[in-house]
């Protein structure tokens, strides 16, 4: 537990995931002190419903004295947001992506390693229970050399955002950099930087460029015995409900996990995960209680303590960058319909 006065935090943006983040700070240490929003509509609406102050102007939120920022606006203002916090003095929490070019991606992981400031990138699926627990069992060496990994996400379509600004590819960047890189980078967080690249989509005839349902193969260095190392993302967002399965195979053991829900905010969702070796399955102690609808707050706790301590972050502006790289390496794998060298 952090001592002292909760941080003072600012929230960039009112939307859905601007309210998980909201919900999250009161049991995290930190205080909303103020808002900025998109619009005078926007604005007046967090005034009444929240109670906090509420502008249209980022500048304006520098007479509320915040200590940080939680930036969960539309995708294309990320990096711009997240630049000039930072030349406010603030610690940093960018929701992902964290920029949608490569340009942007790299400025912004540049000035992060020159300010004195956290930047945190809001990858928040590394810390929710069950894929946090996946990682230690891998660290630890418990499945032996990891060999092979799928993933797979089968899940109902997207809200189109405030505006409908999910549905214009120049706000969003595309559709790979708003959910697959979720699990792109849990791939990463896994096995390591890939080497190259292979991509696959498909859409409903109505939804042309929306890579609905994408398949994306990542090949990794060589395992111990010269073989080469795998992993295999598949994602939907033109199904049901919010499913996630893991499928992870080492040397020594395999993983499964599952997180099964009625949507991502699904607060009691079916989760497991099973280590198995040659004597069979051992069920891995995982909370039920695990995933959006609980674990985000274990994202601000942690931001919180790098703000005050100087601790690790989950995930910093350089997995950033590396998210975006691999996602922008995916879609150039399916406009050209070829493997792609990784860009990391």
């Amino acid at each position: 537990m952090i001592e002292g006065p909760p941080l003072r935090v600012a929230l960039v943006g009112a939307g859905r995931w601007a309210s998980v983040h909201r919900a999250t700070l009161p049991a995290a240490g930190a205080k909303l002190v103020a808002v900025a929003t998109g619009s005078a509509a926007g604005a007046a609406r967090v005034r009444e419903a929240w109670g906090v102050s509420a502008t249209t102007e980022m500048a304006d939120l520098v007479d509320h004295g915040p200590e940080a920022v939680i930036i969960a606006s539309p995708n294309d203002l990320h990096a711009t947001q997240a630049l000039r916090a930072l030349a406010f003095g603030w610690h940093v929490l960018v929701e992902k992506p964290m920029a949608i070019t490569r340009a942007d991606a790299h400025a912004l992981a540049a000035a992060a390693r020159s300010a004195d400031r956290v930047v945190a990138v809001g990858h928040e699926m590394r810390v929710f229970q069950l894929f946090e627990r996946v990682k230690r069992l891998v660290d630890s060496g418990s499945v032996g050399e990891p060999l092979h990994l799928k993933l797979d996400l089968w899940r109902r379509p997207h809200r189109p955002g405030a505006g409908g600004w999910k549905r214009d590819p120049a706000r969003l960047g595309s559709t790979v950099l708003e959910e697959p890189i979720h699990y792109l980078d849990l791939a990463r967080w896994y096995l390591g930087e890939p080497h190259d690249v292979l991509a696959w989509s498909s859409s409903r005839p109505d939804h042309a460029g929306w890579f609905e349902n994408l398949d994306v193969r990542m090949r990794f260095a060589a395992a111990a015995d010269g073989g080469d190392r795998w992993a295999l993302i598949t994602t939907s967002i033109a199904a049901a409900g919010h499913r996630i399965d893991l499928k992870l195979v080492g040397a020594d053991a395999s993983l499964y996990g599952a997180w099964h829900g009625t949507h991502d905010l699904d607060p009691a969702p079916s989760v497991r995960l099973l280590l198995h070796r040659a004597g069979g399955d051992e069920d891995q102690a995982v909370p039920q209680a695990t995933g959006h609808a609980h674990d985000v707050v274990r994202q601000t706790r942690a931001f919180v303590a790098a703000a005050r301590t100087g601790s690790p972050v989950p995930a910093t502006a350089d997995d950033g960058r590396a998210a975006v790289e691999l996602c922008l390496d995916v879609e150039e794998s399916l406009r050209s319909r070829a493997v792609v060298h990784c860009r990391q």
